[in-house]
């Protein structure tokens, strides 16, 4: 008989048969139970593990809660390459005008003149507030920057013209779903300078907008975000864009949101070049966040009389802003990276970047024999059926001869460790802050580990340091083997590594358990791991460490 006790030592199951609810046990503080009826052992189970390319992730927003929108160039040299770009719809604005409803006739009605100044794209930065420089000037850090930010990548705005559909075109009672490699029709470019270059910069926290007086001078305007925080903005034609927008702004494109969107589908997002910054940005929705703004200047006269002489009243500088809201899908490319992974190493990085299958080979009896002769396991060897050297987690589950005095192994803790390598792996904060492990189903479906959902407080896959150097990650597992062992589970599929992706890899959704495993992946970072090869790596290696009680 095969029990298992919960990840924090509490509520041992009463083995009726086999000790009657044995009041005795002790040395519970890390789920080992040894005392005079239970012997507390661990041994190593090997693994195999093998790159998995990914090629393509699911990367809209329809139904799903995106936190983070990329943009730019990663080249980490030791991973892919990682080109990040979207696509965004704008969200619809009310009754914008760019001329007086009517003309003035009578004696103190204003006459306005409207001027488009300028049309620009604004990206607001994640980042973090440092405090004041010597010259009391506030200091901002970007959030998360990856890359080089001293070179620049070329950013191109254009037109969309591919419909961003929420509904499946082909079944419109289902959802849309758009892939991170999905083909956009897209030929206007629609920036002032086709070749600008994005550098992004902590201290771009003011755009300076040339403003037009209605009698043909000009004065400037400083523009700020509300946070005072650094943005990217974008300037786009003025030409092309009063033509698009400002001057059908009274007509039936500009009449609802449905309207917009089938008239202007969107702006796309097009990042070229080898090597950069990458930076995550956060679309809101709102006006507050990115927009796509149109700065105008209202001259306004007042009629004196009843003829045609007026004087100056005011100059009014304002703008539209359009929210970057609606429909969005971020798209991915990739290039090989330029170092390859030292031997014995395997590389996991986030978005069309790699993960890793994980096999279980088991308990290697001749490494064990050579090792540690008189291990409990070893009396166990004859369970190895295939005859291929080692006991898997398939033949540990057939320990539980009773009837011969077999009671199976009652498991404490299993431990998958994953170590780093800190030649290639110096900097904390720019690899994963935490990994994740799943499986499949019978079917093939990807689906959550047991315990990430059973034990998720101890389910770990966060980066474990080191005197403040990264070294490893580890996951409890102990309730997927012991499911195993205990044979209430027999489904046994291999484990796939990834980079974990907040939130979408959780196993609740809107608060109910949801075991399916999405593919969203918006994380582009990348970690170099020592795999299962015991001579390179001794200690260091790949494994799952199983500690169990075995009858005595």
């Amino acid at each position: 008989m095969i029990r298992k006790i919960g990840s924090l030592g509490i509520g041992l199951f009463c083995l009726a048969s086999l000790i009657s609810c044995e009041e005795d046990f002790d040395n519970i503080g890390t789920n080992v139970v040894n005392n005079n009826q239970f012997n507390a052992e661990s041994v190593d189970l090997e693994l195999k593990i093998s790159p998995v390319s990914t090629t393509v992730v699911r990367a809209d927003n329809i139904g799903a809660n995106i936190t983070e929108y990329w943009l730019g160039v990663y080249n980490s040299k030791n991973y892919k390459t990682v080109n990040a770009s979207f696509v965004s719809q704008i969200g619809f604005l009310s009754n914008p005008k760019t001329s007086d409803v009517k003309s003035s006739t009578d004696k103190g009605d204003i006459d306005s003149t409207f001027i488009l100044d300028k049309v620009v794209l604004k990206l607001p930065y994640a980042a973090t507030n440092k405090g004041k420089d010597s010259n009391n000037k506030t200091k901002w850090l970007l959030d998360s920057l990856l890359g080089d930010a001293s070179k620049g990548v070329n950013l191109q705005v254009l037109e969309n013209e591919t419909f961003l559909n929420t509904l499946d075109p082909s079944n419109p009672s289902q959802s849309n779903s758009f892939q991170s490699n999905h083909a956009y029709l897209a030929n206007k470019v629609l920036n002032e300078d086709a070749n600008f270059m994005f550098q992004p910069n902590p201290n771009d926290t003011i755009l300076k907008v040339t403003r037009h007086h209605g009698n043909g001078t000009t004065f400037e305007s400083e523009e700020k975000l509300a946070t005072k925080g650094p943005f990217l903005s974008i300037p786009l034609s003025t030409a092309i864009m009063k033509d698009l927008f400002w001057d059908k702004f009274n007509g039936s494109n500009f009449s609802s949101a449905d309207a917009l969107n089938n008239y202007f589908k969107g702006l796309l997002f097009n990042v070229t070049g080898t090597d950069g910054a990458m930076v995550p940005l956060s679309l809101l929705g709102t006006t507050e966040s990115a927009s796509l703004d149109f700065y105008y200047t209202i001259t306004r006269k007042e009629r004196l009389d009843a003829n045609a002489n007026y004087t100056h009243k005011d100059t009014v500088p304002t703008k539209y802003s359009f929210p970057l809201s609606g429909v969005r899908n971020v798209r991915y490319s990739t290039a090989a990276a330029s170092v390859a992974p030292p031997a014995n190493n395997f590389v996991i990085q986030g978005t069309t970047g790699t993960q890793a299958k994980v096999e279980v080979l088991g308990i290697n009896l001749a490494k064990l024999r050579a090792s540690n002769p008189n291990h409990t396991m070893l009396k166990y060897a004859s369970k190895d059926a295939d005859s291929d050297g080692y006991l898997s987690l398939k033949e540990l589950a057939t320990i539980r001869d009773v009837a011969n005095g077999e009671y199976g192994l009652l498991v404490n803790d299993a431990a998958l460790t994953f170590n780093i390598n800190q030649t290639v792996n110096t900097d904390k904060n720019i690899i994963p802050q935490q990994l994740f492990v799943y499986t499949s189903n019978s079917s093939g479906d990807p689906i959550q580990m047991t315990d990430a959902h059973t034990e998720a407080t101890t389910y770990g896959g966060r980066l474990i340091l080191a005197s403040d150097k990264p070294e490893k990650y580890t996951f409890r597992i102990t309730d997927y083997v012991s499911n195993i062992l205990d044979r209430s589970s027999t489904d046994i599929s291999p484990l796939f590594l990834k980079v974990y992706n907040n939130p979408t890899d959780s196993p609740y959704r809107n608060r109910v358990l949801d075991t399916s495993i999405l593919t969203y992946n918006w994380n582009p970072r990348g970690v170099t791991l020592l795999n299962e090869d015991e001579t390179t790596h001794s200690e260091k290696r790949a494994v799952l460490r199983l500690s169990y009680s075995v009858k005595k």
